[in-house]
């Protein structure tokens, strides 16, 4: 008798496309949501208010991350702040010797990824950052604002969600939403 074949299991196309991560419970999506509304509002009311944008694209970006996954380890504060600012200063450097061309965008994003896994400060919505910077022609300035004072405004908002989120999970009978 011949032994029976055995067929390899290949997953099905859908299996290899569908979503993988867990789910997040609704209520904790409503005030993730709201809370990175309001630090974009936040940021550009105080650039208004200030008289100077502090308000990047890649903030939108973060607050996915800082407020929908904060316990991720690229959501610290230390990554977010010091992965905004490391890869504005290589944005800048690139900036300042290299004219804008194709080429300098892929470089000045490589540059801050290497620089910001060497710190180990990586946030990949920073990665964004030196695009921006080279699509604008900023100058130095850039890196303090609306960069620096940017992400402390970001990061602020986020802790003082944290804080938030932490009152309400200790009052009794209380479901906050966990984030």
């Amino acid at each position: 008798m011949a032994p029976a074949r055995t067929r390899r299991h290949r997953p099905s196309l859908w299996s290899r496309i569908r979503p993988t991560q867990p789910s997040i419970p609704w209520h904790t999506i409503a005030g993730a949501s709201v809370a990175g509304a309001l630090t974009i509002a936040v940021l550009g009311m105080t650039g208004d208010l200030a008289g100077t944008p502090i308000l990047i694209t890649a903030f939108g970006s973060s607050c996915v991350l800082v407020f929908l996954l904060p316990d991720a380890p690229l959501s610290r504060p230390i990554n977010v702040i010091g992965g905004h600012f490391l890869s504005a200063l290589c944005g800048l450097a690139i900036h300042s010797v290299l004219p804008t061309a194709w080429w300098s965008f892929g470089l000045s994003v490589g540059m801050a990824m290497a620089v910001m896994a060497a710190a180990r400060v990586v946030h990949p919505p920073a990665g964004g950052t030196p695009i921006a910077i080279l699509m604008t022609h900023e100058g130095w300035e850039y890196l303090f604002t609306p960069v620096l004072a940017g992400a402390l405004v970001l990061t602020t908002c986020a802790l003082a969600y944290r804080l938030l989120l932490r009152r309400l999970e200790r009052r009794p009978g209380a479901r906050a939403p966990r984030g």
